[in-house]
């Protein structure tokens, strides 16, 4: 009887031995698997720092932005307005005509009439691009300024002169509304100014 016993003790040893070698290689994968995630994250943090040290000098910092002025079309303007890129050296400026208006005005027993046709200059393409889409804009608020005119103040010697000044006004403020920065906006042109 004395057999029986010793039986069962004999292979519940044997069975605690291999559990006791698993152990220990389950805690040898567990130590790899993390020193190997270890030096792989090492690797990538030492690759990405690397980047960051190559950049050449005019990437690694943005340049501060200074609003743009009208002599110089390379300047940069607030981030609130579109932006476009700056027109290459020595490009010849766009031009947007607008169609001729004929507008009725104060006529004070004079002419009531004038006949008017407008072009716009700018450097920059994508603003004659915006002037195209506002354009019904432009030419209800430039004929509403136009009606309110008087024939003295149409007759005067330099009536082109003011009219293309408040056309540019106008045509500045119909930019900015549509976010576009409206000094891009050069000049206002007057092709034909006609009383009749």
């Amino acid at each position: 009887m004395s057999a029986k016993p010793a039986a069962p003790a004999a292979a519940t040893e044997e069975a605690e031995a291999p559990k006791k070698g698993g152990n220990g290689l389950m805690i040898v994968l567990i130590v790899l698997v993390v020193v190997l995630i270890a030096a792989v994250g090492g690797l990538a943090f030492m690759m990405m720092g690397q980047k960051h040290d190559d950049k050449p000098a005019e990437h690694a910092e943005a340049p501060k932005e200074e609003p743009y002025k009208p002599a110089d079309h390379g300047k940069a303007y607030s981030p609130s307005y579109k932006q476009f890129h700056a027109p290459a050296a020595g490009s010849p400026p766009q031009f947007f005509d607008l169609e001729q208006l004929v507008v009725n005005f104060k006529g004070e027993g004079k002419a009531k009439h004038l006949a008017i046709k407008i072009k716009m200059m700018t450097n920059f393409p994508e603003v004659v691009a915006e002037l195209t889409t506002i354009k019904p804009i432009l030419v209800n608020d430039i004929s509403a300024a136009l009606r309110k005119k008087t024939y003295t103040e149409m007759n005067s010697d330099d009536a082109q002169e003011k009219v293309a000044a408040e056309i540019l006004t106008i045509s500045r403020a119909a930019l900015d509304a549509q976010k576009v920065y409206p000094d891009l906006l050069d000049k206002v042109l007057i092709e034909r100014f006609v009383m009749q």
